[in-house]
Protein backbone atom coordinates (compact mmCIF):
# COMPACT_ATOMS: atom_id res chain seq x y z
CA UNK A 1 0.00 0.00 0.00
CA UNK A 2 1.25 3.10 -1.09
CA UNK A 3 -0.23 6.91 -0.80
CA UNK A 4 1.77 9.83 -1.74
CA UNK A 5 1.56 13.49 -0.16
CA UNK A 6 4.12 16.57 -0.24
CA UNK A 7 5.44 16.33 2.99
CA UNK A 8 6.29 13.24 4.92
CA UNK A 9 6.70 13.99 8.49
CA UNK A 10 8.12 11.23 10.44
CA UNK A 11 7.66 11.39 14.61
CA UNK A 12 4.89 13.63 16.43
CA UNK A 13 6.82 14.70 19.03
CA UNK A 14 7.30 18.78 19.41
CA UNK A 15 9.06 18.98 16.35
CA UNK A 16 7.13 16.21 14.02
CA UNK A 17 3.79 18.13 15.09
CA UNK A 18 5.07 21.98 15.09
CA UNK A 19 6.67 21.29 11.32
CA UNK A 20 3.29 19.38 10.58
CA UNK A 21 1.36 22.14 11.93
CA UNK A 22 3.63 24.93 9.95
CA UNK A 23 3.67 22.86 6.81
CA UNK A 24 -0.66 22.14 6.68
CA UNK A 25 -0.93 25.48 7.24
CA UNK A 26 1.10 26.68 4.70
CA UNK A 27 -1.53 24.49 2.31
CA UNK A 28 0.79 21.87 1.39
CA UNK A 29 -0.32 17.44 1.94
CA UNK A 30 1.23 16.46 5.32
CA UNK A 31 1.09 12.93 6.62
CA UNK A 32 2.43 12.96 9.85
CA UNK A 33 3.81 9.28 11.21
CA UNK A 34 3.68 8.24 15.24
CA UNK A 35 3.88 4.87 16.54
CA UNK A 36 2.40 5.87 19.28
CA UNK A 37 -1.69 5.67 19.37
CA UNK A 38 -4.94 6.76 21.13
CA UNK A 39 -4.50 8.23 24.58
CA UNK A 40 -0.33 7.52 24.53
CA UNK A 41 0.00 10.03 21.64
CA UNK A 42 2.27 13.68 23.68
CA UNK A 43 3.47 11.37 25.90
CA UNK A 44 6.58 11.35 26.31
CA UNK A 45 9.79 11.60 29.33
CA UNK A 46 11.23 14.75 29.21
CA UNK A 47 11.91 17.15 32.26
CA UNK A 48 9.23 19.84 30.86
CA UNK A 49 10.91 22.71 30.78
CA UNK A 50 10.50 26.00 27.85
CA UNK A 51 11.93 29.10 28.13
CA UNK A 52 9.63 32.36 27.77
CA UNK A 53 11.47 33.73 24.28
CA UNK A 54 10.67 29.99 23.03
CA UNK A 55 7.21 30.57 23.91
CA UNK A 56 7.12 34.17 22.53
CA UNK A 57 9.02 33.14 19.02
CA UNK A 58 6.01 30.24 18.66
CA UNK A 59 3.49 32.84 19.22
CA UNK A 60 3.89 34.40 16.19
CA UNK A 61 2.91 31.39 14.53
CA UNK A 62 -0.05 29.93 16.90
CA UNK A 63 -1.64 30.52 19.88
CA UNK A 64 -0.21 28.31 22.96
CA UNK A 65 -2.69 26.66 24.87
CA UNK A 66 -2.26 28.42 28.04
CA UNK A 67 -3.95 24.93 30.14
CA UNK A 68 -0.39 23.68 28.84
CA UNK A 69 1.63 25.58 30.79
CA UNK A 70 1.46 24.35 34.47
CA UNK A 71 3.60 26.77 36.31
CA UNK A 72 5.58 30.13 35.45
CA UNK A 73 9.04 29.82 36.43
CA UNK A 74 10.87 32.80 37.21
CA UNK A 75 14.52 31.08 37.05
CA UNK A 76 16.59 28.01 38.49
CA UNK A 77 18.26 27.47 41.61
CA UNK A 78 21.92 26.11 40.79
CA UNK A 79 23.12 24.49 43.70
CA UNK A 80 26.57 22.55 44.66
CA UNK A 81 27.47 19.59 45.75
CA UNK A 82 27.90 20.27 49.49
CA UNK A 83 24.28 22.42 49.00
CA UNK A 84 26.07 25.24 51.20
CA UNK A 85 25.94 27.56 48.04
CA UNK A 86 22.76 28.38 45.79
CA UNK A 87 23.13 31.02 42.57
CA UNK A 88 20.22 32.08 41.91
CA UNK A 89 19.55 32.73 38.20
CA UNK A 90 16.86 35.07 36.74
CA UNK A 91 15.56 33.96 33.94
CA UNK A 92 11.31 33.26 33.01
CA UNK A 93 9.67 30.23 31.62
CA UNK A 94 7.19 27.26 31.97
CA UNK A 95 7.31 24.07 33.53
CA UNK A 96 4.69 22.13 31.21
CA UNK A 97 2.19 19.37 31.20
CA UNK A 98 4.36 17.57 28.92
CA UNK A 99 1.58 15.57 27.83
CA UNK A 100 -1.26 17.67 27.27
CA UNK A 101 1.61 19.95 25.56
CA UNK A 102 2.15 16.93 22.90
CA UNK A 103 -1.53 16.20 22.43
CA UNK A 104 -2.54 19.61 21.67
CA UNK A 105 0.21 20.58 19.38
CA UNK A 106 -0.83 17.26 17.37
CA UNK A 107 -4.34 18.44 17.78
CA UNK A 108 -3.47 21.79 16.18
CA UNK A 109 -1.75 19.76 13.15
CA UNK A 110 -4.44 18.06 12.20
CA UNK A 111 -6.76 20.90 12.70
CA UNK A 112 -4.48 22.91 10.45
CA UNK A 113 -4.64 20.05 7.70
CA UNK A 114 -2.40 17.14 8.51
CA UNK A 115 -2.94 13.54 7.96
CA UNK A 116 -2.29 11.95 11.44
CA UNK A 117 -1.42 8.01 11.11
CA UNK A 118 -1.01 7.34 14.66
CA UNK A 119 0.28 3.66 15.23
CA UNK A 120 2.13 3.89 12.25
CA UNK A 121 6.45 3.45 13.07
CA UNK A 122 8.23 4.69 10.18
CA UNK A 123 10.91 1.80 9.62
CA UNK A 124 12.96 3.01 7.23
CA UNK A 125 13.74 6.07 4.14
CA UNK A 126 12.73 5.33 0.52
CA UNK A 127 15.53 5.99 -1.62
CA UNK A 128 15.39 6.19 -5.21
CA UNK A 129 18.03 7.99 -8.07
CA UNK A 130 19.61 9.12 -4.75
CA UNK A 131 17.05 10.81 -3.49
CA UNK A 132 14.68 10.15 -0.20
CA UNK A 133 11.46 9.66 -1.32
CA UNK A 134 9.08 8.52 0.96
CA UNK A 135 9.19 6.09 4.55
CA UNK A 136 8.04 2.68 4.89
CA UNK A 137 6.30 2.08 7.65
CA UNK A 138 4.28 -0.53 9.30
CA UNK A 139 1.28 -0.29 11.19
CA UNK A 140 1.52 -1.77 14.44
CA UNK A 141 -2.18 -2.69 15.21
CA UNK A 142 -2.53 -5.01 12.08
CA UNK A 143 1.44 -5.67 11.45
CA UNK A 144 1.02 -4.00 7.75
CA UNK A 145 3.32 -2.68 5.66
CA UNK A 146 3.30 0.65 4.05
CA UNK A 147 4.40 3.27 1.81
CA UNK A 148 4.09 6.96 2.53
CA UNK A 149 5.72 8.83 -0.54
CA UNK A 150 6.30 12.12 -0.80
CA UNK A 151 8.68 15.78 -2.51
CA UNK A 152 10.50 15.85 1.25
CA UNK A 153 10.57 13.85 4.44
CA UNK A 154 10.84 15.25 7.74
CA UNK A 155 13.10 12.79 10.16
CA UNK A 156 11.68 14.14 13.71
CA UNK A 157 11.94 10.48 15.09
CA UNK A 158 13.59 11.48 18.12
CA UNK A 159 17.18 10.25 19.73
CA UNK A 160 17.23 7.15 17.76
CA UNK A 161 16.88 8.96 14.44
CA UNK A 162 15.41 5.63 12.60
CA UNK A 163 15.57 7.52 8.92
CA UNK A 164 18.68 9.34 8.98
CA UNK A 165 20.76 6.75 10.20
CA UNK A 166 20.02 4.38 7.90
CA UNK A 167 21.22 6.60 4.92
CA UNK A 168 24.37 4.80 4.98
CA UNK A 169 27.64 7.11 3.22
CA UNK A 170 25.36 10.48 3.30
CA UNK A 171 26.47 13.42 5.27
CA UNK A 172 22.97 13.46 7.18
CA UNK A 173 23.83 10.05 8.54
CA UNK A 174 26.27 11.23 10.74
CA UNK A 175 26.28 8.75 13.61
CA UNK A 176 25.93 9.36 17.84
CA UNK A 177 28.74 8.23 19.46
CA UNK A 178 28.52 7.00 23.51
CA UNK A 179 30.18 10.18 24.10
CA UNK A 180 27.73 12.10 22.72
CA UNK A 181 24.69 11.03 24.85
CA UNK A 182 23.27 11.52 27.99
CA UNK A 183 21.15 9.01 29.73
CA UNK A 184 18.34 10.55 32.05
CA UNK A 185 15.83 9.25 34.31
CA UNK A 186 12.73 10.90 36.11
CA UNK A 187 10.04 10.30 37.70
CA UNK A 188 6.52 13.04 38.49
CA UNK A 189 6.06 12.81 42.36
CA UNK A 190 3.27 13.83 44.31
CA UNK A 191 4.63 14.88 47.50
CA UNK A 192 3.87 15.26 50.83
CA UNK A 193 5.88 18.15 51.75
CA UNK A 194 5.57 21.57 49.55
CA UNK A 195 8.55 22.36 48.19
CA UNK A 196 10.26 25.76 49.54
CA UNK A 197 10.07 28.30 46.19
CA UNK A 198 8.38 26.32 43.44
CA UNK A 199 8.76 29.25 41.24
CA UNK A 200 12.54 28.22 40.62
CA UNK A 201 13.73 24.95 39.43
CA UNK A 202 16.63 23.02 41.25
CA UNK A 203 19.71 22.27 39.55
CA UNK A 204 21.64 20.09 41.81
CA UNK A 205 25.41 19.43 40.57
CA UNK A 206 27.19 16.27 42.03
CA UNK A 207 29.50 14.05 40.35
CA UNK A 208 28.42 11.31 42.21
CA UNK A 209 24.91 11.02 41.84
CA UNK A 210 24.62 12.88 38.58
CA UNK A 211 28.67 12.22 36.83
CA UNK A 212 29.26 14.53 34.12
CA UNK A 213 25.58 15.99 34.55
CA UNK A 214 23.37 17.03 37.39
CA UNK A 215 20.03 15.95 38.98
CA UNK A 216 16.83 18.44 39.09
CA UNK A 217 13.37 19.12 40.72
CA UNK A 218 11.21 20.90 38.01
CA UNK A 219 7.84 21.76 39.93
CA UNK A 220 4.73 21.84 38.07
CA UNK A 221 3.38 23.47 41.42
CA UNK A 222 4.48 22.65 45.24
CA UNK A 223 3.54 19.26 45.42
CA UNK A 224 4.04 17.91 41.96
CA UNK A 225 7.73 17.96 41.02
CA UNK A 226 9.48 16.59 38.07
CA UNK A 227 12.42 15.05 39.49
CA UNK A 228 15.02 13.19 38.39
CA UNK A 229 18.47 13.04 36.98
CA UNK A 230 21.09 12.69 33.71
CA UNK A 231 24.21 11.00 33.73
CA UNK A 232 26.74 11.36 30.24
CA UNK A 233 28.87 9.88 28.17
CA UNK A 234 29.40 5.77 28.12
CA UNK A 235 26.99 3.76 30.66
CA UNK A 236 29.12 2.89 34.10
CA UNK A 237 26.24 3.50 35.76
CA UNK A 238 22.53 2.87 36.14
CA UNK A 239 20.55 6.32 36.07
CA UNK A 240 17.21 4.57 38.05
CA UNK A 241 19.72 2.86 40.56
CA UNK A 242 21.52 6.51 41.27
CA UNK A 243 18.07 8.16 41.44
CA UNK A 244 16.60 5.21 44.25
CA UNK A 245 20.01 5.31 46.14
CA UNK A 246 20.66 9.07 46.67
CA UNK A 247 17.57 11.15 44.99
CA UNK A 248 13.80 9.57 46.17
CA UNK A 249 14.69 9.31 49.50
CA UNK A 250 15.02 12.94 49.89
CA UNK A 251 10.76 13.11 49.50
CA UNK A 252 8.08 12.09 51.22
CA UNK A 253 6.11 10.19 48.04
CA UNK A 254 2.45 9.98 48.32
CA UNK A 255 2.17 8.51 44.65
CA UNK A 256 3.67 8.53 41.21
CA UNK A 257 2.01 10.40 38.44
CA UNK A 258 4.76 8.80 35.43
CA UNK A 259 8.29 7.01 35.52
CA UNK A 260 10.45 6.84 32.47
CA UNK A 261 13.87 7.70 30.88
CA UNK A 262 16.03 7.28 27.53
CA UNK A 263 19.10 9.31 26.19
CA UNK A 264 19.07 12.46 24.52
CA UNK A 265 22.13 13.71 21.77
CA UNK A 266 24.40 16.57 23.95
CA UNK A 267 27.09 17.73 21.48
CA UNK A 268 28.28 19.45 18.65
CA UNK A 269 25.42 20.05 15.43
CA UNK A 270 25.48 17.67 13.26
CA UNK A 271 28.12 17.84 9.94
CA UNK A 272 24.58 18.55 8.14
CA UNK A 273 21.14 18.28 8.95
CA UNK A 274 19.89 18.03 5.43
CA UNK A 275 19.94 15.13 2.25
CA UNK A 276 18.49 14.84 -1.48
CA UNK A 277 15.02 14.98 -0.16
CA UNK A 278 15.10 14.65 3.33
CA UNK A 279 15.60 17.18 7.00
CA UNK A 280 16.51 16.46 10.38
CA UNK A 281 14.58 17.95 13.43
CA UNK A 282 14.42 18.32 16.82
CA UNK A 283 16.20 15.35 19.04
CA UNK A 284 16.90 13.21 15.45
CA UNK A 285 19.00 16.31 14.54
CA UNK A 286 20.93 16.57 17.97
CA UNK A 287 19.15 19.54 18.19
CA UNK A 288 19.84 19.62 22.19
CA UNK A 289 21.24 22.20 24.36
CA UNK A 290 24.59 20.38 25.58
CA UNK A 291 24.78 21.58 28.78
CA UNK A 292 21.24 21.29 30.55
CA UNK A 293 19.88 18.44 28.03
CA UNK A 294 16.69 20.41 27.15
CA UNK A 295 15.64 20.25 23.70
CA UNK A 296 11.79 21.65 23.07
CA UNK A 297 12.76 24.98 22.33
CA UNK A 298 15.09 23.59 19.68
CA UNK A 299 12.49 20.98 18.68
CA UNK A 300 9.86 24.61 17.98
CA UNK A 301 13.10 26.05 16.12
CA UNK A 302 14.38 23.83 13.71
CA UNK A 303 10.84 23.11 12.47
CA UNK A 304 9.64 26.34 12.18
CA UNK A 305 13.55 26.87 10.34
CA UNK A 306 13.16 23.59 8.30
CA UNK A 307 9.09 24.38 7.03
CA UNK A 308 10.91 27.52 5.72
CA UNK A 309 13.31 25.94 3.29
CA UNK A 310 10.94 23.37 2.39
CA UNK A 311 8.54 25.58 1.51
CA UNK A 312 11.11 27.38 -0.48
CA UNK A 313 11.92 24.42 -1.98
CA UNK A 314 8.02 23.76 -3.59
CA UNK A 315 8.20 27.15 -4.87
CA UNK A 316 11.23 26.11 -7.24
CA UNK A 317 10.25 22.72 -7.64
CA UNK A 318 13.88 21.33 -6.11
CA UNK A 319 13.86 19.68 -3.32
CA UNK A 320 17.85 18.24 -3.61
CA UNK A 321 20.19 19.07 -0.65
CA UNK A 322 21.56 21.83 -2.53
CA UNK A 323 18.18 23.60 -2.56
CA UNK A 324 18.19 22.47 1.33
CA UNK A 325 21.09 23.38 2.69
CA UNK A 326 19.66 26.97 3.56
CA UNK A 327 18.33 24.96 6.71
CA UNK A 328 21.73 24.10 7.56
CA UNK A 329 22.92 28.03 7.76
CA UNK A 330 19.85 29.53 9.20
CA UNK A 331 19.92 26.65 12.27
CA UNK A 332 24.01 27.18 12.35
CA UNK A 333 23.17 31.07 12.81
CA UNK A 334 20.31 31.21 14.91
CA UNK A 335 21.35 27.97 16.95
CA UNK A 336 24.24 25.86 15.84
CA UNK A 337 26.98 28.04 16.89
CA UNK A 338 25.53 28.70 20.58
CA UNK A 339 25.14 24.46 20.49
CA UNK A 340 28.54 23.94 19.63
CA UNK A 341 29.90 26.86 22.39
CA UNK A 342 27.93 25.12 25.29
CA UNK A 343 29.58 21.82 24.14
CA UNK A 344 32.91 23.01 24.73
CA UNK A 345 31.63 24.20 27.92
CA UNK A 346 29.98 20.66 28.69
CA UNK A 347 33.50 19.00 28.14
CA UNK A 348 35.27 21.56 30.64
CA UNK A 349 32.91 20.85 33.35
CA UNK A 350 32.87 16.94 33.13
CA UNK A 351 36.46 17.16 33.86
CA UNK A 352 35.81 18.74 37.38
CA UNK A 353 34.90 17.36 40.43
CA UNK A 354 32.98 18.03 43.18
CA UNK A 355 35.53 19.84 45.08
CA UNK A 356 36.19 22.03 41.79
CA UNK A 357 32.47 23.27 41.79
CA UNK A 358 32.17 23.63 45.87
CA UNK A 359 35.39 25.94 45.60
CA UNK A 360 34.24 27.60 41.74
CA UNK A 361 30.13 28.09 43.05
CA UNK A 362 31.26 29.34 46.76
CA UNK A 363 33.54 31.94 45.18
CA UNK A 364 31.44 32.91 42.49
CA UNK A 365 34.13 32.80 39.51
CA UNK A 366 30.87 32.88 37.21
CA UNK A 367 28.52 35.48 38.65
CA UNK A 368 24.89 34.62 38.75
CA UNK A 369 24.64 37.17 35.42
CA UNK A 370 27.51 35.24 33.17
CA UNK A 371 25.96 31.90 34.24
CA UNK A 372 22.79 32.76 32.69
CA UNK A 373 24.65 34.64 30.05
CA UNK A 374 26.81 31.40 28.85
CA UNK A 375 23.15 29.59 29.21
CA UNK A 376 21.06 31.62 27.19
CA UNK A 377 23.11 33.57 25.01
CA UNK A 378 27.00 31.97 24.24
CA UNK A 379 30.28 32.75 25.49
CA UNK A 380 31.51 35.99 25.86
CA UNK A 381 35.68 36.19 25.23
CA UNK A 382 36.36 39.08 28.20
CA UNK A 383 35.93 36.86 30.72
CA UNK A 384 38.95 35.28 29.87
CA UNK A 385 40.34 38.53 31.06
CA UNK A 386 38.70 37.98 34.14
CA UNK A 387 39.79 34.63 35.04
CA UNK A 388 43.38 36.14 34.19
CA UNK A 389 42.87 38.66 36.80
CA UNK A 390 41.71 36.36 39.50
CA UNK A 391 44.49 33.72 39.11
CA UNK A 392 46.28 35.94 40.83
CA UNK A 393 44.64 36.12 43.95
CA UNK A 394 42.44 33.15 44.02
CA UNK A 395 43.79 29.49 44.57
CA UNK A 396 43.15 26.90 42.43
CA UNK A 397 45.01 28.58 39.47
CA UNK A 398 44.55 25.71 37.53
CA UNK A 399 40.83 25.16 37.81
CA UNK A 400 40.63 29.14 36.69
CA UNK A 401 43.25 28.14 33.80
CA UNK A 402 41.14 25.56 32.42
CA UNK A 403 37.81 27.71 32.50
CA UNK A 404 39.81 30.53 30.69
CA UNK A 405 40.72 28.31 27.49
CA UNK A 406 37.05 27.11 27.51
CA UNK A 407 35.77 30.48 27.38
CA UNK A 408 38.37 31.15 24.72
CA UNK A 409 37.95 27.71 22.72
CA UNK A 410 34.06 28.34 22.98
CA UNK A 411 34.35 31.40 20.94
CA UNK A 412 36.66 30.15 18.63
CA UNK A 413 34.67 26.69 17.84
CA UNK A 414 31.39 28.90 17.99
CA UNK A 415 33.19 31.49 15.17
CA UNK A 416 33.84 28.06 13.21
CA UNK A 417 29.91 27.27 13.38
CA UNK A 418 28.86 31.26 12.24
CA UNK A 419 31.48 30.51 8.84
CA UNK A 420 29.39 27.48 7.87
CA UNK A 421 30.11 26.93 4.38
CA UNK A 422 27.22 28.02 2.28
CA UNK A 423 27.17 24.99 0.39
CA UNK A 424 28.26 21.31 0.28
CA UNK A 425 31.81 22.00 -1.76
CA UNK A 426 33.25 23.46 1.36
CA UNK A 427 32.03 21.26 3.83
CA UNK A 428 35.33 18.71 4.59
CA UNK A 429 37.68 21.34 4.56
CA UNK A 430 35.55 23.25 7.33
CA UNK A 431 34.93 20.18 9.05
CA UNK A 432 38.55 19.39 8.95
CA UNK A 433 38.88 23.03 10.99
CA UNK A 434 36.11 21.89 13.34
CA UNK A 435 37.87 18.95 14.48
CA UNK A 436 41.30 20.05 14.45
CA UNK A 437 39.95 23.01 16.99
CA UNK A 438 37.95 20.37 19.20
CA UNK A 439 41.09 18.27 19.25
CA UNK A 440 43.40 20.78 20.59
CA UNK A 441 40.96 21.64 23.14
CA UNK A 442 40.46 18.41 24.28
CA UNK A 443 44.48 17.77 24.78
CA UNK A 444 44.33 20.96 26.97
CA UNK A 445 41.57 20.37 29.47
CA UNK A 446 42.88 16.44 29.55
CA UNK A 447 40.44 14.85 27.09
CA UNK A 448 41.17 12.60 24.72
CA UNK A 449 40.69 13.56 20.58
CA UNK A 450 36.72 13.23 19.69
CA UNK A 451 36.01 9.75 19.33
CA UNK A 452 35.65 8.36 16.01
CA UNK A 453 31.95 7.35 14.56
Amino acid sequence: MSERFDVVVAGAGTAGAYASYLLAKAGFKVALLESKSGGEIGVKTCGDGLGLHHVERMSRHITPNPKVFQNRIEGVELISPDERTRLLIRGEGYVLDRFGWGKWLVEEAVRAGAALYEGHTATSPIVENGSVVGVKAVERRTGAAKEFRAKVVIDSSGSAAVLRTKLLGWLISEPLHPEDVSHAYREILYVEEPLENPQYIKIYLDMTVAPGGYWWIFPRNATMLNVGLGIWGVLKQNPRTNYDQYILPRFRVKSKYHIGGGFIPTRRPLKSLVGNGIVALGDAAAAVNPIHGGGIGQALLSAELSSKVITKAFEVGDFSEKTLWEYNLLYMKEWGYRQAQLDVLRLMLQTLDNDDLNFGLSRKILTEDEIYHLAAKGTNISLTDKFRVMMQFIGRPGLLRKLSTSIQYAKEIGDLYLAYPSDRSGLERWHAQVVAKYNEYREKIGLGPLPAA
